[in-house]
């Protein structure tokens, strides 16, 4: 043991007495051992019920359940949160997302307070390396910080459509890194195949024509089994903690869901964990509730990392059959709130029993009634009060340490959207909070309206919304799509709704952001700056967007060049250059005579935007200058092969 780590034992006693003090945090104890390397693979929307060793006879984990008989397996293991970024911050700080701040996807970025795995790891001398497979998970919002090796190669900015990989993929990227390495490593492997849209590769997809959603667990089964198998031969497994786990679930269909996100139901709660620890070889049941809040602290105390205050608990103890206590577990689920201004949901699960804080609260018995059906607060009132006041003291106990609020652009809502993620804007509804049990019926047209809009059927997906509009007319979320489906056909009505977003959620920075972009390309340049520094006052402008249509208006009014520039230059001190600023650039260049310069500027913008816009450079008179150089038509022609290429594909 080095004497770092003695010297975490020494403050053990203190910390302890500390922090148990202050909000029932805990402190993970160091641990003694041979320190082991870390395999931890997360499963993305992957339903507990779906496993064999969960109780399933569907037979599609034949290779999950192998590894549960030589591991602990986990019978009542809740996420925090049904969304994937927030869960796997828990998963990887040991910190509930009230306390971590990542309350959506790509809602914030990780918060350097934070404590994260993976730099713990890397400053106790672990090799670290990540291989992700969604876009959500990308390593500029703060979840890659402190892994030497971040996989997400199957992202690229000018191809915003590509957001995920398959299974198979992920694994092919993972085994070399990790068959070359000699001494201790921590890795995470991410897969994603189970999440919406469901579409497994042959054979699967025939094999389970009727039900998709298991042909993607069946899939992700078989690579996994693959790599585990790969490892093993290898002798990469003998002295290796593995930590198997979903990050969510997925409802389909319970309780009038189609896919997660709103509801904290066991469909979407109720996960996967498996441990197996270094040299096991009988497996071990454990039916105590745990969370994956519980991850982090565990592999601290196996690995002997340093102490950290932590939400959660090292469940070394129910690993190794000494005696614990479980802790109570926190859920909560803000979709509700953030994208449609209806009632957030918070839960507790203590012992079989699980409180969910509603306008309407819900209590049930998980173990009798694992589908919820039986809401059991009239029956027993007294268990509903306890668990209601347990859980209001906990949410009482959390600070956010957050930073500020990564708000997105068109190609990452296009991203994002493509998901499922849909809305992305914090909306208010004006009637108080609804319960959103009895706004359910309304998501599912919800959902229907915006994959008609994805696909660019507007006039389809018009009609759908303006029946929202009518059911819960101070929806912000609802104005924005409907300006959406406007913008083609009818910019004075699309103006409108976007003002109604406004209205109705001052915050509202995608709505800001879309109708600065039509003033400016109307004409209207001042009434677009002015909307800019109005924005201004009510977002944090960090991916620098408002700043460059800022600039944009100020251009196109006939603003001098170093104005222009100065807005472009704060949008680049917010975040990194988008493709709209390199165009820009690259017009004020054209400007000043620099032809040099422009096609410079136009070649940084190729690397981050879509090839579809470099290709139209050709057809825009304003870069009719560039129309001999021949670097700009290699450009564009490249552009345009590419764009072609893309169509192709599809």
């Amino acid at each position: 043991m080095t004497a770092r780590r003695k010297g975490y034992i020494l403050l053990v006693s203190f910390l302890g007495a500390a922090l148990l003090g202050a909000g029932g945090w805990y402190v993970v104890r160091s641990f003694s051992r041979s320190t082991p390397s870390v395999l931890l693979i997360t499963l993305d929307t992957t339903r507990a019920d779906r496993f064999g060793c969960y109780g399933s006879k569907r037979s599609l984990t034949p290779r999950t359940d192998a590894f549960a008989r030589d591991a602990a397996v986990f019978e009542l293991c809740d996420s925090a949160v049904p969304e994937t970024m927030p869960s796997h911050t828990t998963i990887m700080s040991g910190w509930d997302p009230p306390r971590h701040g990542i309350r959506e996807n790509l809602d914030v970025r990780v918060g350097p307070k934070v404590p994260l795995l993976a730099e713990e790891f890397k400053k106790d001398g672990y090799a670290t390396a990540a291989f992700i497979s969604s876009f959500v998970l990308l390593k500029e919002y703060g979840i890659g910080r402190g892994f030497q090796v971040y996989n997400q190669s199957f992202y690229d900015p000018r191809h915003p459509d590509v957001v995920e990989r398959t299974s198979d993929k992920t694994v092919d990227a993972a085994i070399p890194w990790l068959l070359k390495q000699k001494g201790r490593w921590f890795c995470w492997v991410h897969l994603y195949d189970p999440h919406f849209p469901y579409t497994p590769p042959p054979p699967y997809a025939a094999k389970y024509a009727h039900d998709p959603y298991d042909g993607e667990i069946a899939f992700m089964d078989h690579e996994m089994g693959r790599m585990l198998s790969t490892l093993a031969k290898a002798g990469k497994l003998d002295n290796t903690l593995v930590v198997i786990c979903g990050d969510h679930g997925e409802s389909l269909g319970d309780h009038g869901e189609e896919t997660h996100k709103l509801f904290i139901y066991q469909a979407t709660m109720h996960v996967p964990l498996l441990i197996r620890l270094p040299g096991q070889q009988k497996g071990r049941r454990i039916a105590a509730p745990v969370g994956l809040v519980d991850v982090a602290p565990t592999i601290r105390e196996i690995c002997g990392l340093a102490p950290v205050p932590t939400d959660g608990q090292s469940l070394l103890p129910a690993l190794t059959g000494q005696s614990w206590t479980p802790r109570p577990v926190y859920l909560e689920s803000m979709n509700g709130l953030y994208n449609f201004g209806w009632a957030p949901l918070y839960g507790l699960v203590e012992g079989r029993f699980k409180y969910i804080l509603a306008p309407k609260p819900e209590l049930y018995d998980v173990v009798s009634d694992p589908g919820e059906h039986h809401n059991l607060v009239q029956q027993d009132p007294q268990r509903a009060s306890m668990m209601k006041k347990a859980l209001q003291t906990e949410i009482s106990t959390f600070v956010e340490t957050h930073e500020k609020a990564i708000h997105l652009d068109n190609a990452e809502l296009k991203s994002l959207e493509s998901l499922g993620y849909i809305g992305g804007a914090v909306g208010k509804s004006g009637k108080g909070y609804r319960d959103p049990k009895d706004m359910v019926g309304m998501l599912s047209d919800y959902t229907k309206a915006v994959t008609l809009l994805q696909r660019g059927e507007e006039k389809a997906a018009a009609p759908i919304f303006d029946k929202l509009v009518k059911e819960d007319s101070s929806n912000p979320v609802l104005y924005y799509y409907l300006a959406n489906c406007y913008e083609k056909v009818d910019l004075h009505r699309a103006e409108g709704y976007y003002k109604k977003a406004i209205q109705f959620n001052p915050s509202f920075q995608q709505a800001y952001e879309r109708l600065i972009q039509l003033w400016v390309e109307q004409g209207k340049s001042k009434q677009a700056f002015q909307l800019g520094h109005l924005a201004l006052e009510h977002v944090e402008d960090v991916r620098g967007r408002i700043h460059v249509l800022m600039a944009w208006a100020l251009y196109r009014s006939g603003a001098e060049s170093a104005q222009v520039r100065t807005y472009l230059d704060k949008a680049s001190a917010l975040a990194p250059e988008s493709g709209l600023s390199y165009k820009l650039r690259a017009l004020l260049a054209l400007k000043s005579g620099n032809k040099d310069a422009a096609i410079k500027m136009l070649e940084k913008m190729s690397k981050v935007a879509p090839p579809v816009e470099i290709a139209m450079l050709g057809r825009e008179k304003q870069f009719e200058p560039l129309g001999e150089d021949e670097r700009f038509w290699l450009l564009v022609l490249t552009a345009r092969r590419e764009a072609s290429k893309a169509r192709s594909a599809r």
